[in-house]
């Protein structure tokens, strides 16, 4: 045998092995296994030799996907095998654009997205060199969540390779998926996005050093928290970085400049629906990743919570005022909403009527008390109202878990209705009371819907 100048093995003209590999290359399922019927010892002969292109080395780097699968099924082994340049199938299929090749190898075999080739690259280190489709990078993402931890020999992650190859978009996927996922804790996220290379160079310092920075990739970096005064082997910041590149006439430049300016104060307040994210993410993933009878635990506890804060609300301290304790101001008072110009002559109007003063039923206790009770008790029935939903994702099946959170949620509705309507002691609280109610609603639904929107849609396809 000699080697062709690709480097690959090249078998003797005419031999069986010979043929074998044409087939690979034009993918030939036919002819395979008229071969295998002429010498049933082939693959067997091929899977001895070390460091050689298999028949599913070809089929992957051509983009044969039914040919590859069928030898799959035939020789698994070969999907482990590197070949004289150290790449396996998988790396192959990715290094040459099959994506899809490579999600269907992963299929029959889940390890493989964990062999390492040349230089430590895993599969997902040649998806982020040069996919730009966001679809699979985020498919590969989300099935395979446990390489984003994979490192090179030179101790480079995904994000590395993805900022050094310049590829915006797959960077970009890559921050947003490790912002949002529940399949790593708020530390596993930080030392992911904090790592540095052997030049002790973090991504930021990478991103920052390339012809056309991107903004929205240091933009998130800087929302992940990644920092911002590490220094790489030079002594260097990303920031004395692009101050020594101002003199290049790239408005890319200037804007990362300005996002690595922007004062700490700003930059705190800026991450504030950052830090919500990944509060409500490290729920996930705690709840996630605990046990059957530490979830079943939590979920007692949580009811409990709920039971007590909402029997608080219906029986406030003090009591409420009985039918024949009103006062002489019945009059409801209203909070009225303009949808529109109120110049203009045809508007829309939202009238939202709230309660009279000091009506049976109202507590007895004066609006600034009333609010420091309340306020606080309808924060810890939200909050375990948010747990029990995250618990009930994760114990019970989509349909019944969807009937419960809707039970939730009208239990959720009944507790702020009373308290806006009813058991406020006067319009003012009552007011106060609807904006308050308002937001946490608001961040409550927001929190739970990218897990409960994906079941649903699920559960109606």
């Amino acid at each position: 045998m000699a080697e062709s100048q690709s480097g690959s093995t090249k078998f003797l003209p005419g031999s069986i092995e010979d043929k074998l590999m044409g087939a690979a290359r034009s993918g030939d399922i036919e002819m395979l296994y008229r071969l295998i019927g002429e010498d049933e010892e082939v693959l067997k002969r091929i899977k001895k030799m070390k460091f050689v292109d298999t028949p599913l080395h070809i089929a992957a780097a051509e983009g044969k996907t039914d040919f590859a699968m069928e030898i799959m099924y035939l020789k698994k082994s070969f999907a482990t095998k590197l070949n004289k340049h150290g790449l396996s199938p998988l790396h192959l299929a990715l290094q040459n654009g099959h994506t899809k090749l490579a999600l269907s190898l992963l299929k029959i075999d889940e390890s493989l997205v964990s062999v390492k080739g040349k230089k430590g690259f895993s599969p997902l280190h040649f998806l982020v060199m040069k996919e730009t489709n966001r679809d699979d990078l985020i498919k590969f993402l989300k099935n395979y969540p446990q390489c984003i931890d994979d490192v090179t020999s030179r101790n480079e992650t995904a994000l590395h390779v993805a900022a050094k190859n310049n590829n915006v978009t797959a960077l970009r996927v890559l921050l947003r998926w490790l912002r949002r996922t529940n399949n790593r804790s708020m530390l596993q996220k930080q030392k992911i996005i904090n790592a540095t290379n052997r030049d002790s160079e973090t991504v930021l310092h990478i991103e920052v050093s390339n012809p056309h920075p991107d903004p929205e990739a240091v933009s998130l970096l800087t929302k992940l928290r990644i920092n911002t005064k590490a220094k790489n082997w030079k002594n260097q910041t990303a920031l004395d970085i692009l101050e020594g590149r101002t003199q290049e006439d790239s408005c890319n430049i200037w804007k990362c400049l300005c996002i690595l300016r922007l004062p700490r104060c700003l930059q705190a307040v800026g991450r504030i629906p950052s830090y919500l994210l990944e509060v409500i993410s490290q729920w996930g993933y705690e709840i996630k990743h605990m046990s059957a009878d530490r979830g079943n635990a939590l979920l007692v506890v949580t009811v409990l919570i709920l039971t007590a804060t909402y029997q608080a609300t219906l029986s406030p301290p003090g009591g409420v005022l009985q039918a024949n304790a009103g006062s002489n101001d019945n009059k409801p008072s209203s909070l009225q909403v303009y949808f529109g110009s109120n110049n203009t002559a045809n508007h829309v109007v939202e009238k939202i009527e709230f309660k009279a003063n000091s009506t049976a039923g109202s507590s007895v206790l004066r609006t600034g008390p009333f609010l420091w009770f309340f306020i606080p008790n309808m924060v810890a029935f939200s909050s375990s109202f948010l747990l029990t939903c995250f618990v009930l994702l994760t114990l019970v099946s989509g349909f019944f878990a969807f009937v419960l959170m809707l039970s939730l949620s009208t239990l959720l509705f009944c507790l702020l209705d009373s308290a806006v309507l009813i058991i406020s002691p006067n319009d003012s609280s009552s007011k106060i009371l609807f904006c308050f109610v308002y937001i946490l609603v608001y961040i409550t639904y927001l929190a739970i819907a990218p897990v409960v929107i994906p079941k649903i849609r699920r559960f109606f396809r």
